[in-house]
């Protein structure tokens, strides 16, 4: 009977080991990461996005909402689309994405969509646009690559000892 053995197989059960525990020791910087990389969108919106100047209340059904002035602004921000996972969204901040938002009620950004593309479509024979219509398509188009070099730095920072080791 001959016996079959397989040199470096050790260090390769090693490397794996490495790798499955790595998301769950470094989970939390991940994490940071991501919030530090989301912020530079987050940012930028909190800067661009310009206050009415007044509140206004919308009838959605039968109930009368009332938007605040500078609730848009307010809502930039970064948040976890799901809490057992190291994805960091960024963007306006919703409660309707559920609890994974902390938002304030008066700095809910549900209204993004209305200000990026107007009240009235266009498919309806509407152009209602305002000052912030087309802000958060220009912000992620001048803030997309900033967002990558940080984030290409803070992670080559954070975690050197697994690209050295992989």
């Amino acid at each position: 009977m001959s016996a079959v053995t397989i040199t470096g197989v050790d260090k390769l059960f090693k490397r794996i080991d490495k790798m499955a525990q790595w998301s769950r020791k470094d989970s939390k910087a991940l994490k940071d990461i991501g919030h530090r990389v989301g912020d530079v969108y987050g940012n930028y919106i909190k800067a661009n996005v310009k206050d009415l100047g007044k509140d206004i209340f919308v009838r959605i059904g039968g109930s009368t909402t009332k938007v605040k002035s500078g609730q848009l602004r307010r809502s930039g921000g970064t948040w976890l689309a799901d809490r057992n996972k190291n994805t960091v969204m960024s963007g306006p901040r919703t409660r309707l994405i559920g609890s994974r938002s902390k938002t304030k009620k008066y700095d809910d950004g549900w209204m993004a969509h209305i200000v990026e593309k107007g009240d009235f479509g266009p498919r309806f024979g509407g152009k209602h646009r305002t000052q912030n219509t087309g802000v958060f398509s220009r912000g992620m188009r001048s803030t997309q690559n900033r967002s990558l070099k940080l984030q290409e730095i803070l992670l080559r920072k954070n975690f050197a000892k697994y690209v050295r080791g992989l």
